[in-house]
């Protein structure tokens, strides 16, 4: 895999506008975690200066602890209310951080929608999902932590220093010619530990499309015996991850030490030269004691910064990642209006669809055909024959083939795209069913289902026997995509839910596979049922499924060579004969 190089100034400039652009959802939370986090300091500076005034007089004017407490009581609840602002900041600014997160990864979702299973597909599902993830999760220190200490590095200084100076300019000077060494040191540092994190970022990528792939063809793994040389790849892809990783953090480590010694040697030459003013008796005690104690809170900002700058390196590099999905272009119509009530769509038209995979020969061409707003329709031919590529089209999946979509005679815009796939329920090959209860899952549909509509949805999926049969009825729980559950099981849930949505257009890829005779008999009927008032798009591979069918669509090589009744097809001796007698060679072997 190709490591993307360090980004120029002008990108990191563009990438900086990125995540301030993004902070929008939450920037009056920031302000307000920033502006408790300034009163703190602020009670910090009127803390030293109490607690100075009461050593003094306790120690030089020789005042009773009673004397005194005009002085104590307010110094304990200023400790309070520091404790209390301090908590309220850093729960703030956690809270806008999780607000920002939850808006940039809504927006990732919904342009990776229009871009379609095409460009995740072409970038890695892992890599996809490690941006989704650990990507949007990397930015949660750099809003709730990195952006606060940036304005606590600015502003705590600057308010010690305005007290400071009236006080003791001396103490100030040093204050403010010592200071400047910190970010310089950080940012030195920190140019080098930028580019290993990019690195880092990118190895990261590498080994979750690497993982996920084979996680997916675990079972092929398998039965060719070639696991023991995946593990090993992966070891070493994860050996090669561990010292990018190792290699970042030693130069934090390094970076945090330089940024330590800086400011412990600031506060020392302080410290020196207090001592010296105090032991000729150039200056008193109160203000020397106040110096000393502000002198760690000067650095102190300074010294988180640096501490937080490693967030800053993880959200830019993660940010430029989310870009390039957000940037994506897609060749699309200009803009037009909305679909016209998507909700009774009479006619669905293709022409001139055409789409090819890129640096591929496979695909669909010269697609012309008019869909109409309710029966049950098949697609059929041989593997390879552009079925699935044709479904993902109607789909939106690939939005730079929606020019030749027309519904209702509006053409179809990647603005109204969602709108289209709102009117559809579509049950893949292999339907996806979440860690959740049965009934969870069918109201992934219609969340406002009553269990009288749940059960009804079921039945006709011909799942309702099985689920009575459960313990816990819809409330038993399943695993990730259906663990516990037949294959059958699964396709019916699949389809109980798809009923449930009650959608204008249904689409199904063999909808019957797994089941039994009497479950597919079940279903069949559910489907013809389904299909007297809706439309029903169905790529077949089993002849009971065909032959119901209002019009068959034969294809082969990307193209449409046949249409027409089942018996109409028959007799024609033509592509669709030829798969019907390699149907039943395959029976009969079998």
């Amino acid at each position: 895999m190709t490591i993307k190089s360090r980004p120029t100034r002008a990108q990191q400039q563009s990438l900086r506008a990125f995540l301030k652009q993004h902070s929008q959802p939450a920037a009056t939370w920031l302000k307000l975690s920033i502006a408790l986090g300034t009163c703190n300091a602020i009670l910090m500076i009127a803390a030293a200066y109490l607690l100075a005034q009461a050593v003094h007089n306790v120690m030089f004017e020789h005042q009773r602890l009673e004397q005194v407490t005009y002085l104590l009581w307010p110094l304990a609840g200023i400790i309070i209310l520091r404790a209390l602002f301090i908590a309220l900041s850093e729960r703030i600014s956690a809270y806008a951080a999780l607000k920002i997160k939850s808006a940039l990864r809504q927006s990732l979702l919904s342009k990776l929608m229009m871009l379609g299973p095409h460009y995740i597909e072409k970038h890695g599902q892992g890599a996809t999902l490690n941006v989704l993830h650990d990507g949007v999760e990397a930015l949660h220190d750099y809003y709730a932590k990195y952006l606060p200490a940036v304005a606590y590095s600015a502003l705590i200084p600057l308010a010690i220093l305005v007290v400071i100076f009236p006080t003791d300019y001396k103490a100030g000077l040093i204050f403010l010619l010592t200071a400047p060494l910190i970010p310089f040191f950080m940012i030195l540092v920190g140019s080098k530990a930028e580019t290993l994190n990019q690195q880092r970022w990118q190895q990261l990528a590498l080994l979750s499309n690497y993982f996920f792939d084979r996680v997916q063809g675990l079972t092929q793994l398998k039965l060719f015996n070639a696991t023991r040389t995946e593990l090993k790849h992966i070891a070493k892809i994860s050996d090669d991850f561990r010292h990018a990783t190792l290699s970042v953090l030693k130069i934090a480590f390094l970076s945090s030490f330089a940024l330590e010694f800086l400011a412990t040697i600031s506060v020392a030459l302080v410290a020196v030269i207090i001592g010296f003013r105090l032991f000729f008796g150039t200056l008193d005690f109160a203000t020397g004691f106040v110096v000393l104690l502000l002198a760690p809170e000067f650095y102190l900002p300074l010294r988180q910064l640096g501490s937080h700058y490693h967030a800053r390196l993880q959200g830019i590099s993660a940010a430029a990642d989310m870009v390039d999905i957000l940037n994506a272009s897609v060749d699309t119509q200009e803009q037009q209006a909305p679909l016209n009530d998507s909700k009774n769509i009479n006619r669905i038209t293709l022409t001139d669809l055409n789409f090819t995979y890129p640096n591929s020969n496979e695909g669909i061409k010269n697609i012309n055909l008019t869909l109409p707003d309710k029966g049950l329709i098949a697609i059929v031919g041989a593997s390879g024959s552009g079925k699935s590529t044709l479904f993902d089209c109607l789909l939106g999946f690939h939005p730079q083939a929606i020019n030749g979509i027309s519904i209702n005679d509006q053409p179809l815009t990647a603005q109204n795209i969602s709108e289209l796939q709102n009117s559809v329920a579509w049950i893949p090959q292999k339907p996806t069913l979440f860690y959740q209860s049965i009934g969870d899952n069918l109201k992934i549909a219609d969340p406002e289902a009553t269990q009288q509509q749940l059960e009804y949805a079921a039945q006709q999926a011909g799942a309702l026997e099985f689920i009575s049969t459960l313990k816990n009825g819809f409330n038993t729980l399943i695993g990730e995509q259906g663990e516990g559950l037949s294959g059958g099981q699964k396709q019916r849930i699949a389809l109980a839910r798809a009923f449930l949505k009650q959608a204008p257009i249904l689409m199904l890829d063999e909808p019957t596979a797994h089941l039994d005779s009497h479950s597919e008999h079940v279903i069949q009927n559910a489907i013809k049922a389904y299909a007297k008032n809706n439309l029903v798009l169905v790529i077949a591979h089993r002849l009971n499924t065909v032959k119901h069918a209002d019009n068959i669509i034969v294809m082969h090589n990307g193209e449409i060579t046949e249409q027409g009744k089942y018996s109409q097809l028959a007799q024609q001796n033509g592509a669709f004969t030829a798969l019907l007698n390699s149907s039943v060679e395959r029976v009969h072997n079998d």
